[in-house]
C-alpha cells in the first residue's frame, strides 16, 4: 500500500517537526521561564486532546462494535483525562492559581494511567483465544517483571534509595511508571499474540515513550532539584500522544490486516528473551550491592519461566496426541472403504502381500476369493441407490462374519468383494460354500426381504509353487508378482463361474 506508507511517513514527519517546533519555541522563551513553562503545559495538553479526539473518531467510525472499539475509546478517555490533569497542573504549579479545583491534578493523571491499562487489557482479551489465556498472562508477567527490573535498576531503585526519609512521597509518583510498565507489557503481548499491525506497533512505541516519561518524572520528583518542566519527560509525553494520534489516523484511513508470525519464526521465544535484559541488569545490581527487590523479581521470573515451560510442554504433548489421532484417522481412511467399513482394495493387496511373504517361509497355502453380486444394477434401478448401498453394507457384514478375524474381507470395487483366508487347513471349496451361504440368505431391505446371488471364484495356492512357475523365478522381490498372479487366478476363476451360471458350476481347485 504505497499510499498508506506515504501518509504514515508524512504523519510521522509532521510529528517530528511539531516536537522540534515546541523545542525551538521553548528555547526562544527561555527554558524554565514562566512563559516557557506555560507554553509546554499548553502544548502537552493540546497533544493529549488531539490524541483523544483522533482516537475517539477512529474508534467510532473505523472499528465495529467489540473489544477493539471499546479499547480505543478507553484510550481516548485516558488521553482526555491527561489533558484535564495537565490543565490543572499548569494552572496550579506553573501559573500559581490556588483554587481548590486545581489541587487535584494527580486524580486525572491516575485515571489516565488506569484507563491505559484497562484499554490494553480489553484489547488483549479480544485478541487472545480462551485456551491460550494462561500463557498470555504468564508471558505478560514475565515481560512486565523484566521491564520493571530494568527500570528499577536504571531509575527507580536509586530514586527510592534517596527517599528513605519520606516514604509517602513515593506512592503517587511510583504508581505512574509501574502502571506504564503494565500498559507496555500488555500492549506488547497483545501485538505479538494478535498479529502485527501498523497501529499496534505505533501504540507499542507510544507505551514505551510513556514509560520513559513517567520513569524520568519519578526520578526527577525524588531528586535533589525536583522535576523540571520542559525536559525529557515532557517531550516523551508529547511523543506518545502524537503516536496515538498517528495510529488512530492510520486505522481510520487504511485497512491493515494483522500479520501473524510466519511458521518457524522465533516469536514464541519472546517471553524467554525478556529474561535476558532483566537478568543482566539484576546481575549487575546484585554484583555491586544487595537489592532485595531485584532478587525477588529475578526469582519470580525464574518461577514464571518454569511455569511457562511446563505449559509449553503440556501443549506439545496435547499436539502430539492430536497429531497421532489425526494420523490414525488418515490411516483408517486410506485403508477402509467408507460405505461398507471393510478394508479397501489397497489394504487387501497389502494384506495379501504380507500373507504371501509369510507363506514363502512357512510353505502354507493361501486362499483368495472374488465375490461378484449378480444383478446388482437391477437393484439400483428398481429400488434406488440407497437400497443398493444398504445391500452392499449388509453383504459386507455377512462376508466379514464368514471368515476368521485373522482373515481379510475387502470391497474390491463396485459390487465386487475380495476375501483372503490364511488358514492352511481350509480348502477353496469350503471358502466358496461359506461365502455362498452367507449371501444366499434374504437381505432385509426397506421394501421387504431381498434374495441375492453372487458369482464366487476361489483359488488355493502355495506361493512357492507359483514362484517356481514365474519366468526367471521372479524378480529380486517376487512378492508383487505373486500377488498379481493370485489375484489374476481368482479373478479368472470368478469370471469362469459367472459364465457357467446357466450350466454346471466347475468345482474350485
Amino acid at each position: 500500500m504505497p499510499g498508506a506508507a506515504w501518509r504514515l511517513g508524512a504523519d510521522l514527519g509532521v510529528l517530528v517537526l511539531a516536537l522540534l517546533a515546541v523545542g525551538a519555541v521553548q528555547h526562544v522563551l527561555g527554558r524554565g521561564s514562566d512563559p516557557a513553562l506555560t507554553f509546554i503545559g499548553v502544548a502537552e495538553g493540546t497533544a493529549a486532546l488531539v490524541a483523544a479526539a483522533s482516537l475517539a473518531r477512529s474508534g467510532l467510525r473505523a472499528l465495529p462494535r467489540g473489544a477493539a472499539r471499546t479499547a480505543q475509546l478507553l484510550l481516548a478517555a485516558g488521553c482526555a483525562c491527561f489533558a484535564a490533569g495537565q490543565a490543572l497542573y499548569t494552572a496550579d504549579d506553573v501559573l500559581g492559581v490556588t483554587t481548590s479545583a486545581t489541587t487535584g491534578s494527580d486524580g486525572p493523571f491516575l485515571a489516565f494511567a488506569l484507563l491505559l491499562v484497562a484499554s490494553s487489557a480489553v484489547h488483549l482479551r479480544g485478541r487472545v483465544r480462551s485456551h491460550t489465556g494462561v500463557r498470555a498472562v504468564l508471558d505478560g508477567a514475565l515481560l512486565g517483571l523484566s521491564l520493571l527490573t530494568v527500570v528499577w535498576v536504571l531509575w527507580l531503585g536509586e530514586a527510592v534509595a534517596r527517599s528513605d526519609d519520606r516514604p509517602l512521597a513515593l506512592v503517587i509518583p511510583l504508581t505512574y511508571p509501574v502502571l506504564d510498565v503494565v500498559f507496555l507489557t500488555v500492549t506488547i503481548v497483545s501485538v505479538l499474540r494478535g498479529g502485527l499491525t501498523v497501529p499496534g506497533v505505533l501504540v507499542m512505541a507510544a507505551a514505551a515513550a510513556l514509560a520513559c516519561a513517567d520513569g524520568s518524572y519519578f526520578y526527577g520528583v525524588l531528586g535533589e532539584h525536583g522535576f523540571e518542566t520542559g525536559g525529557f519527560a515532557d517531550f516523551c509525553w508529547m511523543t506518545a500522544f502524537g503516536l496515538f494520534a498517528v495510529a488512530a489516523r492510520y486505522r481510520r484511513t487504511t485497512r491493515d490486516s494483522p500479520r501473524p508470525p510466519a511458521p518457524g519464526s522465533v516469536g514464541w521465544l519472546v517471553p524467554y528473551f525478556a529474561l535476558l535484559p532483566a537478568t543482566t541488569a539484576g546481575a549487575v545490581r546484585l554484583w555491586t550491592s544487595t537489592d532485595r527487590f531485584v532478587l525477588v523479581t529475578v526469582l519470580a521470573m525464574v518461577v514464571l519461566a518454569m511455569a511457562r515451560q511446563f505449559l509449553a510442554l503440556d501443549d506439545h504433548r496435547r499436539l502430539l496426541a492430536v497429531a497421532e489421532d489425526q494420523r490414525a484417522q488418515l490411516d483408517h481412511l486410506a485403508h477402509v472403504d467408507p460405505l461398507t467399513g471393510l478394508e479397501n482394495r489397497r489394504r487387501f493387496s497389502e494384506r495379501l502381500g504380507e500373507a504371501v511373504r509369510a507363506s514363502l517361509v512357512t510353505g502354507s497355502p493361501v486362499v483368495v476369493a472374488f465375490v461378484d453380486l449378480d444383478g446388482f444394477k437391477a437393484v439400483n434401478d428398481t429400488s434406488g441407490h440407497a437400497a443398493g448401498d444398504e445391500l452392499l453394507r449388509q453383504v459386507a457384514g455377512r462376508l466379514r462374519g464368514a471368515v476368521r478375524e485373522a482373515d481379510c474381507a475387502a470391497r474390491w470395487g463396485g459390487d465386487e468383494f475380495a476375501v483372503l483366508v490364511t488358514d492352511p487347513h481350509v480348502e477353496a471349496a469350503e471358502v466358496v460354500e461359506r461365502l455362498r451361504a452367507a449371501v444366499a440368505r434374504p437381505f432385509p431391505l426397506g421394501e421387504g426381504p431381498l434374495r441375492a446371488s453372487a458369482s464366487i471364484g476361489a483359488v488355493r495356492e502355495d506361493p512357492r509353487e507359483l514362484l517356481a512357475a514365474l519366468p526367471g523365478g521372479g524378480d529380486a522381490d517376487p512378492v508383487p508378482d505373486l500377488v498379481e498372479a493370485l489375484l489374476a487366478a481368482a479373478d479368472a476363476r470368478m469370471y469362469q463361474v459367472k459364465r457357467a451360471r446357466r450350466g454346471p458350476v466347475p468345482a474350485p481347485r
